[in-house]
């Protein structure tokens, strides 16, 4: 049975000081001041993640090779794969969105199982000193976050329920290997531990010397007390340290200018959440006629057909969201600049969850994306991106940055 021996962990939400007195299979440690998770071991740790990750990447290349989805109207069929969801885009003209797409929702999560399986693979073998190894699994943990594969099968599912009322829908092969892809692509991201993986990796140096007096700080912020956690790999070090003595990477007390870029991304993805809201974010052209639909009159459309909870799902993910990401931010980093120290517990879980659904908001444009992939039948029924498309992708991506610049250690700990 897997084991993580009795080591030291820094709050990478509240900066606090914990001992974890050893954690096995099954097991995970939270924080004891803000409840944040800092280390968890599933059963068979490296096996499953490896198996998963292989099973995945052989689902994903059925998924690009079958047929995804097909319609018919008026005798006519039309059918397309999962790339054209992001080729399509080209066509029309969008290459920036076209690039987006394709990165966040192929790119980026083969070479996330990549990474997976050249890592576990290194560690099966005994070979967990490797220097790519090291490399790829910070590689790793960059782009998951990135990795939009959940946020496409729900606009999949929506397009769907679209596409019922317009056309005869068929379902492809490659549509539910992608489900399966899906499945198995979640529990190998999820069963990835930082701290479990960077054990395996490089052993923890315990007799650092940082560590010789750390148990008389225990329950402290770390800051204070001159220690840094390396955000790359979770290990603590001095605040004299340039780099992480566990990963080699460059490491800093805080983010540097954390309030003013989060201040400046949110600033600007509120900027940008206007054209996404006032232009069409989809054309649609239909014997000859176009007509051009907003979010918003999207959402009316969905909710008068019958369709409530497609209507809502679009509401909260293209309305709600942003708002609620943007305000929630903006609410933090008053906070920190007006040293309003109340209700941290609650400021920090705000944070986790706007830090959580960043990526939701993408739907509205993913649901785009396979429309105007799949519906191109010239004059008898053809669907295209709207301007508003290329503003709310840059909506969603201002909003994930400005999330990823704050630091939420700065509400609790008064180093700045």
């Amino acid at each position: 049975m897997e084991r993580l021996e009795e080591h030291f962990e820094i709050c990478p939400y509240c900066d606090t000081l914990t001992l974890v007195e050893g954690i096995e299979e099954g097991e995970r440690v939270c924080c004891t001041k803000c409840g944040s998770t800092l280390t968890s071991i599933i059963k068979n740790p490296i096996k499953i993640p490896f198996i998963y990750a292989c099973v995945s990447v052989f689902l994903f290349v059925c998924s690009e090779l079958l047929p995804f989805l097909g319609i018919t109207k008026m005798g006519i069929t039309a059918n397309m794969t999962l790339m054209e969801t992001a080729t399509s885009m080209f066509v029309d003209n969008y290459e920036f969105l076209a690039v987006f797409i394709y990165c966040n929702m192929q790119l980026f999560p083969i070479l996330c199982l990549f990474c997976i399986i050249f890592v576990y693979g290194c560690i099966l073998l005994k070979k967990s000193d490797n220097l790519m190894a090291k490399k790829l699994i910070k590689l790793f943990f960059h782009l998951k976050e990135w990795s939009m594969v959940e946020v496409f099968m729900i606009a999949i599912l929506v397009s769907m329920v679209k596409l019922i009322s317009m056309v005869e829908l068929q379902i492809g092969d490659g549509f539910i290997t992608f489900c399966l892809f899906l499945f198995f692509y979640v529990k190998t991201v999820s069963s990835v531990d930082k701290k479990y993986i960077w054990s395996k990796l490089t052993k923890l140096n315990n007799k650092h010397a940082i560590f010789n007096d750390l148990k008389k700080h225990i329950g402290q912020y770390a800051g204070e007390n001159n220690l840094v956690l390396c955000t790359n790999c979770d290990s603590i070090n001095h605040i004299s340290d340039k780099r992480c003595y566990l990963c080699k990477s460059k490491i800093d007390v805080r983010k540097k200018n954390s309030i003013q870029k989060c201040l400046a991304l949110a600033i600007a993805a509120t900027i940008m959440l206007i054209p996404a809201n006032v232009f069409p974010i989809m054309i649609t052209s239909s014997m000859g006629n176009n007509s051009a639909a907003t979010i918003f009159e999207g959402i009316i459309f969905m909710w008068n057909t019958g369709a409530y909870h497609i209507a809502l799902i679009i509401f909260i993910a293209s309305i709600m969201v942003p708002i609620f990401k943007i305000a929630v931010l903006l609410a933090l980093c008053y906070s920190v600049t007006k040293q309003k120290n109340a209700k941290l517990k609650i400021k920090t879980k705000l944070y986790g969850i706007t830090e959580f659904i960043g990526k939701w908001s993408m739907v509205d444009v993913f649901v785009v994306a396979v429309l105007s992939a799949l519906i191109k039948m010239g004059k008898v029924l053809s669907i295209y991106p709207g301007t508003a498309s290329l503003s709310f992708c840059a909506t969603v991506i201002l909003t994930m940055l400005a999330a990823n610049s704050f630091d939420p250690r700065t509400l609790w700990s008064d180093v700045k």
